[in-house]
């Protein structure tokens, strides 16, 4: 969807009210996509992560805990916390809960329109701050093992050979892991920058992975190659 269309679904006033729906929809879908950014967070994954605790009572996405703390007959009350941190709390009408695709796609038209001049700065995360369903994540670390791999048959009827390498930085470790040639990139001490990494669940063990625009630099590797071309 270009701007134009973008603009036409909302009143050119700045407040971003999506015509032929309640002017109350505007509050939410703006609290949401603030709160996704200030997070490193999907708003699409946190307002699924909403309709789940409407459902379950709770549910976890990134950092945050969504809590469902009263449903009346026309809306539902989250709190959302950080720890024991208060985030946010704020109610949400029973007609959007359920229709989740509708208002998933809304999302995606309220970040686009009213933060699209608006740059996030990217920061390398500490391994004690990832939690299970962040995205897009960068990190430094050093390589502290590298178990002997494995092969594994894809989804796509190919044999890969993987290893759950084994980093870590001042504040804690993680498995990461490794498909094939990635696996040769890296050896025990090796000190490595990742971009644009999720954290993935897997045997009940949260784990890094490369995004599919992932990428993995060997950062010892580069300053000694740099040095070489300046000699």
């Amino acid at each position: 969807m270009n701007e134009l269309s973008i603009r036409r679904m909302f009143n050119d006033n700045g407040r971003g009210r999506p015509r032929g729906r309640s002017n109350s929809y505007e509050g939410f879908l703006k609290s949401i996509v603030s709160i996704a950014r200030k997070y490193d967070l999907e708003p699409e994954q946190l307002f699924e992560a909403f309709v789940e605790a409407w459902s379950n009572k709770s549910s976890q996405y990134g950092i945050l805990t969504i809590a469902c703390r009263e449903v009346n007959h026309d809306s539902a009350t989250f709190l959302l916390t950080n720890k024991e941190k208060v985030v946010s709390q704020f109610p949400i009408t029973l007609d959007v809960l359920k229709e989740p695709e509708y208002y998933k796609d809304q999302l995606q038209y309220v970040s686009k329109f009213h933060y699209k001049n608006k740059k996030q700065e990217k920061k390398i995360r500490k391994i004690s701050e990832l939690r299970y369903g962040m995205k897009g994540i960068d990190i430094k670390a050093k390589v502290i093992e590298i178990p002997p791999g494995i092969n594994v048959l894809t989804r796509f009827g190919t044999i890969a050979y993987v290893s759950n390498v084994k980093i870590a930085d001042k504040s804690g470790s993680i498995r990461l892991s490794l498909w094939n040639n990635q696996v040769d990139k890296v050896h025990v001490g090796a000190e490595i920058e990742l971009k644009a990494c999720y954290i993935f669940r897997y045997r009940g063990e949260h784990q890094l992975r490369l995004g599919r625009k992932g990428t993995l630099t060997t950062i010892n590797e580069k300053k000694t190659n740099s040095l070489h071309k300046e000699k």
